[in-house]
């Protein structure tokens, strides 16, 4: 009778803690992540209305969306660096929101440059005249409002979180329990330039 551990490696260490190992720096920063987009396939649309430069009323960042084809380009300016993401616009319960993940190659150096996989980042957004608002999930309020067994697996570490849910689970999970403004950070009110 064998007695291996299919979850065990030849060197003694158990794929959970490999994959721990290699999920921990995914999770840098303070926001809620997911490994597959949060809305369905063919949802993602291009938002033209978002097309232009937008600088923060609070201070020196910027964004800047360019029109590439069947996405938006979007340059993150902050702290003195730039970083391009990938941007889809799609609208859940009456809002709208982005699914945004790195570009190839955006993060050939700096802190992220570790990212293993391109995760996708959720930012709520709504525009009124030349006002932008843009905000992210809270992890710490998002912590508050989870139910056991209601919403998709995710790798927890402090307040980073990762969802490892498929794509139809994440834009169900958005639909039912994320829609509520209360979930997000204080937004980042942007004016076009």
């Amino acid at each position: 009778m064998s007695t291996h551990d299919p979850n065990q490696r030849k060197d003694g260490r158990s794929r959970k803690v490999w994959a721990s190992i290699l999920l921990l720096p995914l999770l840098a920063g303070g926001c809620v992540y997911s490994l597959q987009p949060w809305y369905l396939e063919g949802e993602g649309r291009v938002a033209p209305q978002l097309v232009g430069a937008w600088r923060d009323v609070d201070g020196d960042d910027s964004w800047i969306f360019l029109a590439r084809g069947d996405s938006l380009r979007a340059i993150c300016r902050e702290e003195g660096r730039s970083v391009e993401f990938i941007a889809l616009d799609f609208a859940s319960g009456g809002a709208r929101f982005l699914d945004l993940t790195p570009a190839p190659g955006a993060w050939s150096d700096g802190p992220q440059a570790w990212y293993l996989l391109p995760l996708h980042g959720l930012h709520r957004w709504s525009l009124a005249d030349d006002t932008l608002r843009m905000a992210t999930l809270d992890p710490q309020v998002l912590e508050t409002v989870l139910v056991e067994g209601d919403h998709p697996a995710l790798q927890r570490e402090e307040n980073r979180w990762i969802f490892l849910g498929s794509r139809e689970e994440m834009a169900d999970f958005l639909s039912r329990r994320l829609l509520d403004e209360g979930l997000y950070s204080e937004s980042t009110v942007l004016v076009r330039e």
